[in-house]
């Protein structure tokens, strides 16, 4: 397993790959000295700074979710097709994965989902529009302040790269 720590304008970021595809996702607090490289590190960091620059609205790098179950892989399907730029509850999420009653099972979803950014569950917000939770840095707990800020980063980055409409 590969794993690489680069700063990024959304903070600093370590991403693990298996050689074949990305398999995790996490923001850190400090910089470490893992400057593993391989093709798909490569293309997932370049992605990013894509995103970053506003030019990417959806990334293509191969992802891993081999180590997760059916379910959670269901609902990352789900997480996934949330639109750049948009924002959903966690009830919204649930309806979409067409179990509206499962709103706890769509926030674990997002709790557990271990690529964050490609898999967009800073997107998925409570019912009353406040940020709920997100696990950026791990070692923290989601209702951190720094893992809040974080979410309502890339929710604003979204925003400001989206096409008005008129």
């Amino acid at each position: 397993m590969l794993q690489r720590t680069e700063i990024t304008p959304f903070g600093l970021i370590t991403m693990a790959s298996n050689g074949k595809a990305i398999t995790n996702l996490t923001w850190v607090i400090e910089k470490t000295n893992n400057h593993d490289s391989d093709a798909i590190l490569d293309q997932a960091f370049q992605e990013l700074q894509e995103y970053a620059d506003g030019k990417r609205h959806a990334f293509t790098v191969p992802v891993s979710l081999e180590n997760l179950t059916e379910s959670q892989r269901d609902w990352l399907a789900i997480l996934r097709q949330v639109a750049y730029g948009e924002t959903i509850s966690y009830s919204m999420l649930a309806e979409r994965a067409g179990k509206p009653n499962a709103v706890r099972a769509a926030g674990s979803a997002c709790a557990k989902n271990p690529i964050p950014i490609i898999y967009p569950c800073h997107r998925i917000t409570r019912i009353d529009g406040d940020l709920g939770n997100f696990g950026a840095i791990r070692s923290i707990p989601p209702s951190d302040p720094r893992n809040l800020s974080i979410k309502a980063a890339l929710i604003t980055h979204e925003k400001s790269f989206q096409p008005v409409s008129s």
